[in-house]
């Protein structure tokens, strides 16, 4: 056993060392760069002679505020932006030395990298061109709907023109607001410059050019803002954002027509993935952070990432509190997410609808990824005909010219702004709904399917028509307008010193230098690489195989406490390793669990039971009896002594 044990290590050991750049290859986080929560404290404040406490809001500027000090005192670290609303930083050049300082620090709530997210490849279509229309009388803010209008977007049977047909009128109600946090927008593209589509920042436009006007800390954000580039400028140079961009406002018009229409959904463009597709989750919340401070009610969100962020859970949650509707995109790997997480669409949030993709015969797209229980609706996200960026030549005065106007795309990241488009109509028809009951409406407006109720938990393609009729027949008593949600955190952060539970390389228990130092490279490993690893690798093994070999000569531990077969979730902390497992025995003196973590006798350890979230420290002992690894715990309180108590009463000790 203990042989085969060794051999699975040093396997272990070796893949590592081969494939730590397939690793990064993957652009899992940026290197130096982190994000760093630091803790709100409602403190007492004076005001006109009366004391009061401080609302969270000021809470977090007044902790963003404080780390402000704190990096700055941290010489060589770069802050590269503040999140006052959410207490957090984001900081770049961050040595090993200095992250291990702000772990520790008791002001620090939590700090993690700054994970890459992404696209995932698409599959692009035939371009589709724009017939050679003539109208000399294009309205320059768009017409009103024709009764011939039809929804040619999808050939899908979702009932969008039926709808256009009992639906609020373009100039009866105000335009819904939805943020597209993508990849930037063309906004002279005619359907949305000549649709009033556009969202705009009146106190920006009618301000100074250079001046923050409104003091929301970003300069002449007109239309939005370029996360990437850091200013105004946001042409889409991948031509993603356009195209998701048009199919959430064909929910309310027919974007094919000239004249061109008028929008009933105001498209807010927010750019934080570059060319390639590719972005960072700092600037993702940081656009989260923007569109709800700047008034957006929907945020489409098509792309993710396999790391899990806290930072990003955050930003859904800061969502859900100010009632904004989150539309996530499922992924397109054809992978369960429920075992093979997509974040942000797996987050669990209220008000986030994540969304797998259907065919236009309402089958689940091969490429769809799915969950019965994460993945809430299906809607067509295959060969779906939109807007992409084109040249001058598409834009002339009276007519569309060019072929490169429009074309079609597929993946979850067309099917989630479709539910995006649908849920700020819901909102126009009844703007007082929540986003919570905005989210139950879509859920239940679908058409039911067998053959997609497998995969997502409502059973069925959503259905534009009756999504709209129930916006329109809503009681509002029929359901809570917007339950409490305290987020559960994959990874908490918790130390009674004040540091934190940080993430590390998934796998086999590696080290991380080791991993950072072979990443931070491009191209195939060298031959002197090679043999510099396994070098290493054989150094780090050569104490694990003397452990092994002197186990069997240790005495046996006296087991001063009677120990019981007691599963109770844990989440465990072995140097800079967090995992979450179960335990399988329990005593007032230790516990034994269940991982693949290689450990060695007399190692620390942090362990939290998730019923009485308690941190436990302790350390790694040797049964020979047992031949297995067990934890002692080394502090106890009194409390958690009476639970374990009252969990084995009755029980029969284990021998």
């Amino acid at each position: 056993m203990q042989k085969s044990k060794f051999v699975r290590l040093m396997v272990c050991l070796l893949s590592i060392s081969l494939y730590g750049r397939h690793i990064h290859a993957q652009n899992i986080a940026i290197s130096g760069e982190y994000i760093v929560k630091f803790k709100a404290k409602m403190t007492n404040v004076q005001v006109v002679g009366k004391t009061g406490q401080v609302d969270m809001r000021s809470a977090n500027k007044m902790a963003a505020d404080k780390g402000e000090r704190i990096i700055g005192a941290l010489k060589g670290i770069q802050l590269r932006s503040k999140f006052e609303n959410a207490g957090m930083l984001h900081v770049d050049s961050v040595t090993n030395e200095k992250l291990k300082f702000l772990e520790n620090h008791p002001d620090v709530e939590y700090i993690e990298p700054n994970y890459l997210l992404s696209l995932e490849p698409e599959e692009k279509g035939d371009l589709e061109g724009f017939s050679n229309t003539v109208d000399e009388n294009v309205d320059e803010y768009g017409v009103a709907a024709s009764p011939s209008d039809s929804y040619t977007q999808s050939s899908a049977n979702v009932q969008v023109s039926n709808s256009w047909a009992i639906q609020k009128s373009a100039e009866s109600t105000a335009k819904v607001i939805v943020a597209v946090i993508d990849s930037g927008l063309d906004i002279q593209h005619i359907v949305f410059a000549n649709s009033g589509a556009l969202w705009q920042n009146s106190a920006e436009l009618s301000g100074q050019p250079g001046v923050d006007d409104d003091g929301n800390g970003y300069v002449d954000d007109i239309n939005g803002w370029n996360f990437v580039n850091g200013n105004s400028e946001m042409y889409d140079d991948n031509e993603h954002g356009t195209h998701v961009a048009g199919i959430v406002i064909g929910t309310g018009q027919d974007i094919f027509k000239l004249p061109v229409r008028e929008s009933k959904i105001k498209i807010m463009p927010l750019k934080f993935l570059d060319a390639n597709g590719s972005g960072s989750t700092a600037n993702a919340i940081a656009a989260i952070y923007y569109a709800v401070n700047n008034g957006a009610k929907v945020i489409n969100n098509s792309w993710g990432g396999p790391s899990y962020s806290r930072s990003l859970h955050d930003a859904y949650k800061y969502a859900y509190d100010h009632s904004v509707v989150l539309v996530s995109a499922a992924g397109n790997s054809n992978v369960d997410i429920g075992s093979t997480p997509m974040y942000p669409a797996a987050l669990d949030a209220p008000s986030n609808i994540t969304v797998g993709a259907t065919t236009g015969s309402d089958r689940k797209a091969s490429f769809s990824n799915f969950n019965k229980t994460l993945t809430h609706v299906f809607a067509p996200g295959y060969s779906i005909r939109s807007t992409v960026p084109a040249g001058s030549d598409c834009y002339s005065e009276s007519t569309f010219v060019s072929s490169t106007c429009f074309y079609t795309l597929s993946g979850t990241s067309m099917a989630a702004p479709f539910v995006a488009g649908l849920a700020a109509l819901a909102i126009r028809e009844l703007p007082s709904l929540s986003a919570y009951q905005v989210r139950n409406i879509i859920i239940a407006a679908i058409d039911t399917n067998p053959y997609l109720t497998p995969y997502v938990s409502s059973g069925g393609r959503v259905n534009a028509l009756k999504v709209i009729q129930a916006a329109q027949g809503f009681v509002s008593s029929s359901q809570s307008t917007a339950p409490v949600y305290n987020p559960v955190y994959k990874l908490e952060a918790s130390s009674t010193s004040g540091g934190s539970m940080t993430p590390t390389p998934a796998g086999c228990g590696l080290v991380k230098a080791i991993v950072d130092e072979t990443s931070s490279q491009q191209g195939p490993p060298s031959a002197g690489q090679m043999v510099y690893t396994l070098g290493v690798m054989i150094l780090l093994a050569a104490p694990l195989v003397l452990a092994f070999s002197l186990r069997s000569k240790k005495k046996k531990i006296v087991r001063q406490h009677q120990r019981y077969s007691i599963a109770k979730d844990i989440m465990v902390q072995i140097g800079d390793q967090v995992i979450s497992s179960a335990s399988q025995t329990l005593s007032v003196g230790g516990m034994s669990f269940s991982s693949d973590i290689q450990v060695e006798k007399g190692q620390k350890i942090k362990v939290r039971i998730s019923e009485t979230n308690e941190e436990i420290e302790g350390e790694i002992v040797w049964s020979t009896e047992q031949k297995s690894f067990g934890v002692r715990f080394t502090s106890v309180t009194e409390n958690l002594k009476s639970q374990i108590q009252s969990w084995s009463a009755g029980m029969v000790p284990l021998t």
